[in-house]
């Protein structure tokens, strides 16, 4: 079975409607019917939050609807874990010396580099972004990587 990797952007798109949700509602979609497996970092986990409460607080996101993309993030989150189509993927030491080691070969920001690495260390077969510089690297580093914004089809396929 496929494991993909969402990237913060990508699961952000999930709970606030952008370029690029339908791509992640059908990921979930698949995941719930057990079609699918996907990933995400710990890390990702608190970028999430940290994406809400920065639209929360520029006014993007009135405070029911944080409440309630807060909500379903960690309640789809729980359910999706419990079924298995969901790992959350610790930051491991060999992790954490991969990202540094990818950050000085592609001048990366750390949070880049240990979706990277984290996306290699469970194996996944696509990682999926809205960040053409992550795909790049992604892909030079062996990781078919997709960008949902700009090529939904693609990425719809891949899965």
């Amino acid at each position: 079975m496929k494991l993909a990797y969402l990237d913060s952007n990508s699961i952000v798109k999930r709970y606030i409607e952008e370029k690029g949700s339908q791509v992640v509602d059908v990921i979930y979609e698949k995941a719930e019917a057990e079609k699918l497996r996907f990933a995400f970092s710990i890390w990702n986990a608190g970028e999430v939050l940290g994406v809400f409460n920065k639209h929360l607080s520029r006014g993007l996101l009135s405070e029911d609807a944080f409440k309630t993309a807060l909500s379903d993030f960690l309640s789809e989150s729980i359910k999706m874990t419990r079924l298995g189509s969901l790992q959350i993927l610790p930051i491991t030491t060999k992790t954490l010396i991969e990202s540094w080691l990818l950050i000085l070969k592609h001048h990366l920001y750390m949070a880049d580099a240990l979706q990277v690495s984290a996306s290699k260390e469970v194996g996944c077969n696509l990682l999926l972004s809205a960040d053409d510089q992550l795909i790049q690297v992604a892909k030079k580093e062996g990781i078919d990587a997709v960008n949902i914004e700009t090529e939904p089809e693609r990425a719809l396929a891949s899965l």
